[in-house]
């Protein structure tokens, strides 16, 4: 169950135009949530009907500052939660459905229309995220959340060291994996589909000169199977020659993620990568007032303390913003 099912969703949104609306409930946007409250913004957080964020999905977080012992993800996100409310925001376990963006205005007012009603915002800082694509397995989402499917080497290798794992992708960011994984793990198989791999020649010859990584092309992984505690134990990879078990105890599925940057809605440049474009510092937008923050706009680093200082830069642009705007 969810940490956020008897969270209720809040008071009435505001009939009246607030100076800020946040959407997204992850490290980015409970940061600017923090920042801008404490420049006396009062701001409404969308932090959605899932809210958390990739973090939910994740166990141990051994590599945000401030827990020398670790914190559970979900742990983690209800801590800022917490201190986004103590400092003033206003939080609703409501997604923002679309926005209508307002043209320059003296000052511009947004619209962001929510299933519960729309709240009219002069700032807003969109820090909806992203996604990591899944490989779609029976299972897949219950051996999430430390039990052994993970999306983030940097976060989690450590907590693999000795072990076996496997990564699946064929990409660049399979190859990080893959090499981040080999620091830590006693042996590291790395699944791909195709026999050619899509990354930089450099990166697979990286991979390739690692003793203790044993590659697999041609091959899919097609089951997975925990063990009697509930945790990954193996996996099922077909390929040419039949189906194979494969003995691991974690698997890194590294194919992908996608931006949830439909709420740019043609408003707002995309990268790409269907990233939101950053245009100016802080997240600044094309649009007057619209900032960007974390994953949505970061298609590198993907990392829960970048998205929260990207949400603290936000929240002081859109701060200054604000500020400009009553002068």
């Amino acid at each position: 169950m969810s940490i956020w099912a008897n969270v209720p969703a809040g008071p009435s949104l505001p009939a009246e135009t607030v100076d800020s609306v946040v959407i997204g409930g992850g490290p980015a946007g409970y940061t600017a949530a923090i920042y801008l409250a404490r420049s006396r913004a009062n701001p409404v957080v969308l932090a959605g009907t899932a809210p958390g964020g990739q973090l939910m999905d994740t166990g141990a977080v051994e590599n945000f500052p401030g827990f020398p012992g670790g914190v559970d993800g979900p742990e983690l996100m209800a801590r800022m939660r917490e201190q986004a409310e103590e400092a003033g925001a206003t939080v609703f376990t409501l997604d923002a459905e679309k926005i209508r963006y307002a043209s320059a205005g003296d000052p511009a007012v947004h619209e962001i229309v929510t299933a519960s009603g729309t709240v009219r915002a002069r700032t807003v800082v969109l820090a909806t995220g992203s996604a990591p694509r899944r490989l779609g397995l029976p299972g897949e989402t219950e051996l999430g959340g430390g039990n052994g499917v993970a999306y983030c080497a940097v976060c989690e290798a450590p907590l693999f060291a000795g072990r076996d794992v496997a990564v699946v992708g064929g990409g660049d960011s399979a190859m990080e994996e893959a090499l981040a994984l080999a620091r830590h793990a006693r042996r590291v198989h790395l699944v791909h589909r195709r026999d050619a791999f899509r990354c930089a020649p450099v990166m697979l010859e990286r991979v390739r000169k690692l003793a203790n990584v044993e590659i697999h092309s041609g091959a899919g992984v097609t089951a997975l199977h925990a063990g009697p505690d509930g945790t990954l134990a193996r996996l099922t990879l077909t390929g040419d020659t039949g189906d194979t078990d494969l003995p691991v105890q974690g698997l890194f599925i590294a194919i992908g993620h996608t931006p949830r940057s439909s709420l740019g809605d043609g408003t707002l440049e995309l990268t790409p990568t269907d990233h939101l474009h950053i245009s100016g510092p802080g997240g600044t937008t094309g649009a007057p007032g619209v900032f960007v923050a974390g994953d949505v706009a970061d298609d590198r680093f993907r990392q829960a303390i970048t998205a929260a200082g990207a949400g603290c830069a936000a929240a002081l642009e859109a701060a200054r913003y604000l500020e400009g705007t009553r002068d």
